[in-house]
Order: C-alpha cells, then structure tokens, then sequence
C-alpha cells in the first residue's frame, strides 16, 4: 500500500479527489443548477472577471438557469428582489464572503468587516448619521454643489456647437456624475469639496499631514483601478 502511495498515479488521482470530494460533499447545494465546471471549481468565476464581463456572464447564467445558480463550488447566485431583506437584512444570520476581504485597507471599515460583533460596533457608530432627521440636513451641501455642477454644464453648452447646432456640447456625462459624487461626499465628510467640479477635472488635494504640503491625484482613476484589482 505504502508503495502504491508513491505511484505516479497517485499524483494524477490527487486532483482529481480535490475537485470531485467536494461536489459530492456538498449535496445541499447539487441540486442548484449552474455551469458545469462552476460546480467542481472557481476558474470559471475566475475567469469572467479576466475577461471583464462577469456581471454579464453571471446573468446570462441566471437566463439560462434560473433564479438560483450555482456560480462556484460553494458559491449561489440569486437573482431576486425579494431575496434582499432574508439574504441582506442584520440579524438574518448569513455572513459575508472572503471576497470583502480584497476590499481592507489597514483597517477594517463597515462595507468590509465579516464579524458580525464588530459589525454591530461599527453600525451603531454611524447609524445616528443616516438617520432620516440627518439626510435631510445634507441638502444644502448637495443643493450648493448641485448648483455649480448645472452652472459648468450651461457655460460648456454656451461656448460650444454641436451637429450645427449653438448650445450644445458633447462630454462624457459618467467623469461630471463622478465629479459631482466626489465633491458632494467631500462637503459632507470633510467640510469642502473636493474641488473637482470647479475644476472639471480628476484633480484631489492630498496631504500626509495638516501641515505638509499638499499633492494632487486623480482619486477617480485610483479608486476605479483599485476596484478592478479588488475584483
């Protein structure tokens, strides 16, 4: 037997018990339909994401499967609005998956955090701020910055021609929303935009110290990167 161990064999059946064991283990979940190799292995999530349309492919799997679809050996995708509250709601006893953790930057934050103890810390820290008495103490900061952004899309429409047309420009509206996003988030948690808006640009002020001189960035571009890293 200690020799049979040894045979190159054993190196072929090793994989092979890897990747079966755990679909006939997992006898809860075989009765969720997917794609096939979904059920033995993550390449195929893995592999969607290299091909930059795993949103895509995970809802073409859902129009061919149904609305519960195995995307990975322990992984189920639902595709239901009624799921939301039993699978999202606190206290609803389901924990959130390794994939938050690609998200930590040095400390846990309430997007990322999986235990549940430090996540009801962390909530009751902030839940005072999205009270509704709170949200509706953000519209001047939105407003003010509201304004600007309709005041730079009129002086942009007022300098340009478009198709012949005075008055009319063409721009990616997705790079204003962004703006618009930054600077409002900025007034709210720093006590002033970022600036991005006045600007018309990617530009964010940064300083490693309150007294240090400051640099610029392009947080927009940074955050995306790091998002399509994370993923």
């Amino acid at each position: 037997m200690f020799t049979f161990l040894l045979t190159p064999w054993t190196l072929l059946l090793l994989p092979i018990l890897y990747w079966v064991v755990p679909y006939f283990t997992a006898s809860h979940l075989q009765s969720i339909p997917g794609p096939f190799l979904a059920k033995f292995s993550n390449l195929w999530l893995l592999y969607q994401p290299r091909l930059a349309r795993r949103s895509i492919s995970v809802d073409e799997a859902h129009k061919q499967y149904g609305t519960m679809v195995r995307i990975a050996p322990n992984h189920v995708s639902i595709a239901s609005d009624a799921a939301i509250l039993e699978v999202y709601g606190h206290g609803n006893g389901f924990l959130k998956s390794s994939f938050y953790d690609a998200f930590v930057s040095i400390h846990r934050g309430m997007f990322n955090v999986r235990d549940r103890a430090q996540h009801s810390r962390k909530r009751k820290i902030v839940s005072n701020t999205f009270s509704v008495k709170s949200i509706g103490q953000f519209e001047p900061y939105m407003h003010s910055n509201l304004e600007l952004f309709v005041q730079k899309w009129d002086e942009m429409a007022g300098k340009a021609t478009f198709g012949g047309k005075p008055g009319f420009v063409k721009m990616d509206v997705l790079n204003w929303f962004n703006y618009l996003a930054f600077d409002v988030i900025g007034d709210l948690a720093f006590g002033a935009p970022f600036g991005m808006i006045e600007k018309g640009a990617d530009i964010a002020e940064v300083r490693t110290s309150p007294t240090a001189k400051p640099t610029y960035a392009p947080a927009i571009e940074v955050l995306n990167r790091r998002g399509e890293v994370s993923a």
